[in-house]
């Protein structure tokens, strides 16, 4: 039942809180290495390594107890506690980097209802990719919670799994655990909902920090003249990570990726912060 936690976090509707604003380059480097070890959490891979914590990615941040989600839908994750930094961490996979062009191609417009806030709209399958784990995401934070109340709880995921990190971050939120949550991180997200549902989230979310690199087309995707608005905060770098500029809270901004209309690079979705998905995907491979 969704609304029993085990623990000592009060379960009621989250209230509007403080937007973070507070982007560290260090933390969405160490949050960009667990969007990776997410996607060795996809089933094909018989040796992911995840719930052992040795794939390559997980190496970078030892020590993590980790249980791996998966459903139908591409629903692909897993949810751990860290302890160096006393923290839980929900993390969801991407699409094949070796897909990611027929992945765009194919992807639709639909909207869909959002059921939290009236008047909202979010694209649908991203929404019901979520939902197909949401279940399992809720009762896995829920027992990682029993064991570690006083840990944080922070989302993070990239490409699709930016999308139902935000879901996360958001469902989370409104549900009960605001007090235990953070920041999320992700990167390459594409747009997941209208304008409304964009200034719902800001209110109900602690914040989300959108890492976008350069001309990476995914960011652009469902046009905001078909209905589809960014939430903020865009962190937009151009090569340099270091080189980084905050954009504006009302989530769209065109000194930002906007700017990039034409000559948009895909390979520019494969690398975040020096971290390469595309080499990710072959080590969770072998």
């Amino acid at each position: 039942m969704y609304w029993l936690i085990i623990g000592a976090v009060a379960l009621v509707q989250s209230a509007s809180c403080a937007y973070d604003s507070n982007y560290e380059l260090s933390v969405a480097e160490k949050y960009v290495y667990f969007s990776g070890a997410a996607y060795c959490a996809d089933p094909r891979f018989k040796k992911s390594g995840v719930e052992e914590w040795t794939c390559k990615a997980c190496q970078k941040y030892p020590g993590v107890d980790a249980t791996v989600f998966s459903s139908s839908r591409d629903g692909v994750g897993y949810v751990g506690y860290y302890p160096d930094d006393n923290e839980i961490i929900i993390a969801f996979s991407g699409t094949n980097p070796f897909d990611i062009q027929e992945w765009i191609d194919d992807l639709d417009f639909l909207k869909m209802d959002y059921p939290y806030c009236d008047g909202c709209n979010v694209h649908e399958g991203f929404y019901k990719t979520y939902l197909s784990v949401s279940d399992q995401v809720w009762n896995l934070t829920s027992a990682y919670l029993s064991e570690h109340p006083s840990a944080t709880v922070t989302c993070t995921g990239h490409s699709l799994g930016a999308a139902l990190a935000s879901h996360c971050a958001a469902d989370l939120s409104y549900k009960g655990i605001a007090a235990t949550m953070t920041t999320a991180y992700t990167y390459g997200m594409p747009r997941v909902g209208d304008e409304a549902f964009e200034k719902w989230y800001i209110e109900t979310v602690p914040g989300t920090f959108r890492v976008v690199h350069r001309k990476d087309p995914v960011p652009r995707m469902f046009p905001q003249n078909m209905g589809f608005h960014h939430m903020a905060y865009e962190v937009f770098y151009e090569k340099d990570k270091n080189d980084w500029k905050l954009c504006s809270i009302e989530g769209e901004d065109e000194t930002c990726a906007n700017q990039y209309t034409v000559s948009l690079d895909v390979l520019n979705h494969l690398d975040y912060l020096d971290f390469s998905f595309t080499t990710n995907w072959i080590d969770c491979e072998l």
